[in-house]
């Protein structure tokens, strides 16, 4: 009578492991199931944004070279004459004041 008892109950305690087992191994699988659909995403994404970001380059480098040609336009046409005072010729113009003292470094 007691070995058919305690045969009850270690059946009894394999079927509980046995159906917590199989939730376990289910909620796993669930778990890498949305870590993937996660991981696809963000490789989605940053698939997006690489092509967002070609695209915007190609569009500058585009306009940097239509600015580069409307300048070097300018220069061979002669419609962009040098100034002798020019800012960055580092000449002021006659009669201007000298330029104020460098703040200290430190």
């Amino acid at each position: 009578m007691a070995l058919q008892q305690h045969t009850t109950q270690l059946n009894e305690k394999y079927d509980n492991l046995s159906a917590e087992y199989t939730q376990l191994k289910a909620s796993h699988a669930q778990q890498i199931a949305k870590q993937r659909a996660e991981s696809e995403q963000i490789k989605a994404s940053q698939a997006q944004q690489k092509a967002e970001y070609e695209v915007a380059y190609e569009q500058q480098k585009a306009a940097y070279e239509q600015l580069r040609e409307i300048i070097m336009n300018m220069v061979n046409s002669g419609t962009c004459a040098p100034n002798l005072f020019w800012p960055y010729n580092h000449q002021p113009p006659p009669g201007s004041p000298p330029p104020p003292p460098a703040p200290p470094l430190y």
